[in-house]
């Protein structure tokens, strides 16, 4: 575990470890919807489920979401079980 992961809360922790990815995790531990997210990011519905389904998206995306969740961009990148598009 990371020290990233460390500071994660408990409740996005778990479920991360019972196979949620770690964005959807984190939106839904606070409460956002993905439509909430789409509207706040700029993305689409579609892509926003896809990022948390796990598709490679860049990593814009993913600070783009960081940023609607009022988290801190990049945070994903430690975390992220989900790869940099190629």
């Amino acid at each position: 575990m990371t020290a990233t992961q460390s500071a994660l809360p408990q409740a996005v922790l778990t479920a991360i470890s019972t196979g949620t990815p770690v964005i959807r995790a984190y939106r839904e531990h606070l409460g956002y919807t993905i439509d909430d997210i789409a509207l706040t990011s700029g993305l689409t519905t579609e892509e926003v489920e896809l990022i948390e389904s796990g598709h490679r998206f860049e990593k814009g995306y993913r600070d783009r979401i960081a940023r609607a969740l009022g988290l801190a961009e990049g945070i994903f990148d430690e975390i992220s079980d989900i790869p940099n598009a190629a």
